[in-house]
């Protein structure tokens, strides 16, 4: 081991070799198996995989004769290689054995190796949730254990669940810790994953600089299977941005194998059937992606791409349906393997590995010119995760438990951000989020297939809608609209960095004009009219607008007060995660609604706006009895009762209770978005936040309205997959939900309210019914219609 960490492996080796030349010359069998061992050792630090399973060969029929330490560490080596070339079912069984070896004899350092790398096996299985929860169980483990290659494969685990931010944190850390701890291997297996993650980011720069460390890395090392990798990963680099398809075929050619199996054998196939593509050989790329044709389970950047390469040869091919048939199975792969998780954000996440097969996709279909290949190719990758529905995880009392101590502490917590509160704030948010990332629960079968145009269409004429969509291509903004009528037009609005400049401004300024001094109103309100007219302009100028408004925006564009633009304000509006989530839900209810009307504490008109909506449904329901202190729905005499909480403000046991039981809810708190951490969004009750990530499925509101302020904010995710407390809700399977991108004062709020639900009782659509209360209640537009109107006709 001394002479691998000064000389390389060549030299460990060797050194090894002599081993058993003397082993065989002084009839030591046992020694001889030892130094196979070793050996077989050395070759898994190195990545060399076929040749440690040769070793480890020589030690298999001598297992029993070995100590337990020795056996264990024999297969957990054994596992490791088997599961790198892919044999997942093997590598299993082995390191199964060395766990339960481990426990018996309380190696605990080899339980943690066992543990971890189980967790590798979940991951490459696709079981991102299983990867994470069993890492986690490693990590926690009393024991003190350099944590650089723990570090480096939990980083990886996060990067294919397109979780960039974290995944970097984690790798600087695995860094810091190699180098700390004298690892140079795994130092330069942390700098090649950080320039994977900032390829992901689309920093090619970036990428290249990071990669070149962990080049010089690995050659200081000799090793120089190490070494050829990294170079392999610089040739993907290349051919994505279209440069030396030379030096990418010469050193793909370096890893030609009949039978790809490790990712970077089958990284090599990829890259030589892109290179025969752009060379027009079909032929030869047909038989580099016929190689790729396998039943074992890969990453699904990986499966994404290899689609990407089958439909551009289809393409080639001029099999124009072919090619779009394989891109649509691999949007619908991106919802399945979204719909495999419980965590939105991870949901979120993996839209990250469709960025190069949809940017092609969508850059393909406006080259073609056709307006609904174009709508079907943005919204096959538009708020995919939305498609899958929940998943219902089974109770997590441990969970639950730091829940209730954040919630302890948000509710009593300075804002300082450096105090003791909010340090442990920090820590809590993060350990919650890992326990939801490992969260696993039943899935139902569902059609994630995106709507295609004469679907979307059709339902616009249905419900005399207008359907303006926006989204990003070739670094421009594209607005593309579906009138009633059937036919479809397309804008190009400008450069995506100049909107976000000029929406940004109108945030900022909405958010200015609603919290002003009365010696800054009159300014402040003129530049928000100002901004208004400026992204009016920018966004809907030349619209045929008629009926209602569906408005279907980028990632980028999420966050706008819809209602309040001036081009919008004669008409009922929706903004909606995408158009299919718009048509598959119903407009009407169907059935008498049953009604929950919830108040937190801190705001003055809160319990007498409950109380007046309680009291319109109640006329309209049978139950008029606003003093009700029922926390659930009932019937009484056969029809269904309007409800409200218990007399003051309610707990966040009464609003998990409600959306659980009542078809339509109304929330009047003090509400919070947390742009960083969107599912820690949360609305103010008597005990508390109650936070997106905490709400679950099965959800039986149908429309959830939230008065308060900003909780109708999001940040959005690439795949224009958005997080907060709204998206959160439609995500749970809400078919409407209404609320404000920005602050609302208190009168304005209980007055709009009122009046909103006073014109739904009456049959009138939410997004009509918003309309009308803007009308009547002048700063009510801050409010709007997210994911489908409703109506309880």
């Amino acid at each position: 081991m001394s002479r691998l960490g000064i000389d390389g492996p060549e030299a460990a080796l060797a050194l090894l070799d002599s081993v058993r030349d003397l082993a065989r010359s002084h009839d030591a069998p046992l020694l001889e198996v030892q130094a196979h061992l070793q050996a077989g050792a050395i070759h898994v630090m190195c990545s060399n995989w076929i040749e440690s399973l040769d070793e480890l060969a020589h030690v298999e029929p001598h297992l029993d004769e070995l100590v337990p330490r020795e056996r264990c560490s024999a297969l957990l080596n054994r596992g490791l290689a088997s599961v790198s070339l892919g044999d997942l079912d093997r590598g299993r069984a082995d390191l199964d054995r060395a766990l339960d070896l481990a426990v018996e004899h309380g190696f605990v350092a080899q339980e943690y190796k066992a543990r971890h790398n189980l967790g590798c096996v979940a991951w490459l299985a696709g079981d991102i949730p299983g990867a994470l929860a069993l890492m986690r169980e490693a990590a926690d483990m009393p024991l003190d254990i350099t944590s650089a290659r723990g570090l480096l494969d939990l980083g990886k685990v996060l990067l294919d669940a397109g979780l960039i931010d974290e995944a970097e944190d984690v790798l600087a850390r695995g860094l810091e810790a190699a180098r700390r701890d004298r690892q140079p291997l795994e130092r330069g297996d942390v700098q090649l994953d950080l320039a994977r993650s900032a390829l992901l980011r689309g920093d090619v720069a970036q990428a290249r600089v990071r990669a070149g460390h962990a080049v010089r890395t690995f050659r200081a090392l000799h090793a120089d299977g190490r070494t050829e990798e990294v170079e392999l990963f610089g040739a993907a680099v290349d051919l994505g941005v279209g440069r030396s398809l030379t030096r990418a075929s010469r050193v793909a050619a370096k890893w030609a194998t009949t039978t790809p199996v490790t990712p970077p054998e089958r990284l090599a196939t990829r890259i030589r059937a892109e290179v025969a593509l752009a060379h027009h050989d079909r032929e030869t790329a047909r038989t580099e992606l016929e190689r790729l044709r396998s039943d074992s389970p890969q990453p699904l950047g990986a499966r994404l791409h290899e689609h990407l390469l089958a439909s551009r040869l289809a393409a080639a091919d001029g099999d124009t349906s072919g090619a779009t048939r394989i891109l649509e199975d691999a949007a619908e792969q991106l919802a399945l393997d979204q719909g495999g998780v419980h965590s939105m954000e991870i949901r979120a996440g993996l839209a990250f590995h469709a960025a190069r097969i949809r940017d092609a996709d969508v850059e393909a279909a406006t080259d073609s010119g056709s307006l609904p290949a174009l709508f079907e190719s943005v919204e096959r990758w538009r708020a995919a995760s939305h498609r899958a529905p929940p998943l219902r995880p089974p109770e997590d009392e441990e969970t639950a438990a730091l829940v209730a101590r954040l919630r302890r502490l948000r509710r009593s917590a300075d804002d300082t951000p450096l105090s003791s509160a909010q340090r442990e704030v920090v820590l809590l948010q993060g350990e919650i989020t890992e326990r939801l990332r490992a969260a696993r629960g039943q899935r139902d079968a569902t059609d994630v297939r995106a709507a295609g145009f004469d679907t979307t269409a059709r339902a616009v004429a249905e419900r005399d809608a207008t359907l303006v969509t926006f989204h990003e291509v070739r670094g421009t903004v594209v607005r593309l609209v579906v009138h009633r009528a059937g036919a479809a037009s397309q804008s190009v609005l400008g450069p995506v960095r100049d909107l976000a400049s000029t929406t940004a401004r109108l945030t900022s300024d909405m958010r200015a004009a609603a919290v002003a001094r009365p010696s800054m109103a009159a300014f402040l309100a003129r530049a928000r009219v100002s901004s208004l007219r400026e992204v009016d302009a920018l966004l809907l100028r030349g619209v045929d607008l008629a009926g209602t408004v569906v408005v279907i925006p980028t990632v980028g564009l999420a966050s706008l007060p819809w209602r309040a633009l001036p081009s919008l304000r004669e008409h009922p509006v929706v903004a909606a995660p995408s158009a299919t989530a718009w048509v598959r839900r119903p407009v009407g209810a169907g059935r008498t609604p049953i009604v929950a009307a919830l108040s937190g504490p801190g705001l003055p008109r809160a319990h007498e706006e409950v109380r007046a909506v309680a009291e319109a449904w109640g006329r309209h329901t049978g139950g008029g009895d606003a003093e009700n202190d029922a926390d659930h729905a009932h019937r009484e005499g056969g029809r269904e009762r309007a409800v409200v909480g218990a007399e003051g403000a309610a707990v966040t046991a009464d609003v998990r209770s409600a959306l659980a039981s009542a078809s339509v809810v109304h929330l009047a708190a003090h509400g919070h978005h947390v742009d960083q951490s969107p599912l820690f969004s949360s609305l103010d009750l008597a005990d508390g936040p109650v936070f997106a990530h905490e709400l679950r499925a099965p959800l039986a509101a149908e429309l959830v309205v939230l008065s308060a302020c900003d909780v109708g904010r999001s940040r959005g995710r690439p795949g224009d997959e958005p997080l907060g407390l709204a998206a959160a809700l439609l995500g749970l399977g809400v078919q409407c939900v209404v609320a404000a991108t920005n602050p609302v004062q208190d009168d304005v709020a209980a007055a709009a309210m009122v009046d909103l639900h006073g014109r739904l009782v009456d049959g009138v659509d939410v997004a009509s019914a918003l309309r009308l209360t803007a009308v009547e209640v002048p700063g009510a537009e801050a409010f709007c219609a997210y994911g489908s109107t409703w109506s309880r006709a």
